[in-house]
């Protein structure tokens, strides 16, 4: 079973923010492949769907981003999973420059919460997708981190993030089957 986790928090005020681009790529997948309506579970919402001869279990946790790592942990307690490299998380990189996709397969957190939580549960051998959020309205105009992960994407990133959420989407098969290179080189 492969565990694929979008990172963002709960609620209608943080829909289509930077720091919710996980949960929009997994809502994205969720639509592209018919999976069945997303249930509750383990302060998550989930969708189970056999694809590319694997199970494919989207998650969407429901607590707020900086404890992912807790309800993360629980489903995979729950569906007995043993091996870290089936969970792959898909996040917001404030490191990176708007829209500059990264794929990492274990280190640090760089200064995400979200991911930081994660690691004290399941160590850093986990695959990440990350996404780049950085643009001049962080870096020349001063604005705190927390506040600018919370903000909406303006109008022409909005557009260039949907292009790149579709493609990711898209190219679900080469993320299940890990073939990362082929995946990059497709977005």
């Amino acid at each position: 079973m492969i565990l694929l986790t979008g990172l963002g928090n709960p609620g209608t005020e943080y829909t289509k923010t930077r720091h919710n681009i996980g949960f929009d790529i997994i809502d994205e997948i969720h639509k592209k492949y018919n999976f069945p309506t997303f249930k509750k579970k383990l302060n998550s919402s989930y969708s189970q769907k056999d694809l590319f001869d694997n199970k494919i279990l989207l998650v969407k946790p429901m607590n707020f981003m900086n404890l992912s790592g807790l309800t993360l942990k629980n489903i995979f307690d729950f569906y007995k999973l043993k091996k870290t490299e089936n969970l792959l998380v898909i996040h917001d990189d404030l490191d990176l420059n708007f829209p500059v996709l990264r794929i990492k397969s274990n280190g640090g957190h760089g200064g995400h919460n979200g991911v930081k939580n994660i690691i004290d549960f399941f160590g850093k051998d986990f695959y990440r997708i990350k996404i780049g959020i950085k643009n001049s309205i962080y870096t020349e105009r001063n604005v705190p981190a927390e506040k600018f992960v919370l903000d909406k994407f303006n109008k022409s990133e909005r557009e260039i993030i949907d292009i790149i959420i579709k493609k990711i989407a898209g190219n679900l098969e080469l993320i299940v089957k890990k073939k990362f290179n082929l995946f990059k080189e497709s977005i």
